[in-house]
């Protein structure tokens, strides 16, 4: 063998073992698109090509991302309105940005501290938009949800739960909204190890005054309240094999994983036990996925790396693999807040 073809075989192997890494921590995701041309950074996002100068950073490129995918219309119009009426976006860059000018730069020019709940939640709900653009298709439909206020929390947790099984290497299959003569599940997950197609279905518990929600004094924010939602969910049960997802969404005074986990047991044993749930899903699982910070200028963290699920034993329609499609699932969620900081971190070949 002939020192090049060793080095081509250094070099594959090298390579394989970066989308391993890369996979480990990021999931079955598209390598990204770019290069350096002149004094530009470009990448290729889906369909579209996109450039600029000041992008040294993966994150510098997702902060100008969410503009260009809710359009510069949109955000003047929605920048410019008084703060009690801003959108959460709005208020999360505004956040971001103020958050920025408070931090020192490094010899690179760069920002090194870390995140605070603002630059945080901007900057996942940014790379979600672009994990579906990027591998799958980003719909009109759910970003047309995610500019209006009132709906904005629902379209958020379903961005995440889309990137959440892109991540996990399904295929997203968006149902058809035109057909209204039965209620349709969110999107549709075909796992590529068995070819089934899943329905997936997301709800999130809306709180007083989070995420943008008009504050309503009558609203019991410390009840997890999550029976209906599970039952609005249940209801859409389709004709394949069915997992839900519902976001407890808890206030930041309450995110402590061992008292949310017995509320929720004790919750969903008092349903059972008053036969209030039809539990006609696979599987169900219970999130928290806003991250939270004791203040403005806190780090940011993330409260459910370990979701809480149960796994009904009613369901019309089995999975196959089920116990690998629940660790893919884990998996993928254990990976939420991994944001690649250079273009070259979801490149193997870079």
């Amino acid at each position: 063998m002939t020192i090049t073809e060793i080095c081509k075989e250094i070099n594959i192997i090298n390579n394989i073992e970066k989308e391993k890494l890369i996979q480990n921590k990021y999931g079955y995701i598209n390598n990204t698109i770019h290069c350096r041309s002149g004094n530009f950074q470009v990448i290729s996002v889906g369909k579209t090509v996109m450039w600029d100068k000041k992008w040294i950073t993966f994150p510098d490129f997702l902060m100008d991302y969410i503009k260009f995918i809710l359009g510069k219309e949109w955000w003047n119009a929605n920048i410019a309105n008084p703060i009690s009426e801003q959108h959460q976006i709005i208020r999360w860059h505004k956040g971001m940005v103020h958050f920025q000018n408070l931090q020192m730069r490094n010899c690179n020019g760069l920002y090194e501290a870390k995140v605070n709940s603002a630059m945080l939640s901007y900057l996942l709900l940014a790379y979600d938009l672009y994990t579906i653009d990027h591998n799958s298709e980003l719909q009109k439909r759910i970003i047309c949800r995610i500019q209006d206020k009132n709906q904005f929390q629902g379209a958020l947790y379903e961005l995440y739960i889309a990137s959440l099984f892109i991540r996990a290497g399904f295929d997203i299959d968006y149902s058809d909204d035109t057909d209204h003569s039965q209620k349709h599940p969110e999107f549709d997950a075909k796992f590529p190890l068995t070819e089934q197609l899943i329905a997936i279905e997301a709800k999130s518990r809306h709180r007083n005054g989070l995420l943008g929600m008009r504050i309503d004094s009558n609203d019991q924010i410390f009840k997890l309240g999550i029976t209906k939602l599970m039952n609005r969910a249940s209801n859409k049960t389709p004709n394949k094999p069915f997992i839900v997802f519902i976001d407890i969404n808890l206030p930041n005074e309450r995110k402590q994983y061992q008292s949310a986990k017995k509320q929720l047991i004790k919750e969903i044993d008092k349903s059972y036990r008053n036969k209030s749930i039809n539990d006609k899903f696979n599987l169900i699982f219970f999130t928290d996925h806003h991250p939270f910070s004791n203040s403005d200028n806190a780090p940011a963290s993330i409260f459910f790396k370990k979701p809480i699920y149960i796994e009904s034993t009613n369901s019309n329609h089995k999975i196959a693999e089920i116990d690998t499609v629940k660790t893919r699932i884990l998996k993928s969620i254990s990976q939420y807040g991994n944001i690649p900081n250079a273009f070259s971190d979801l490149d193997p070949y870079d």
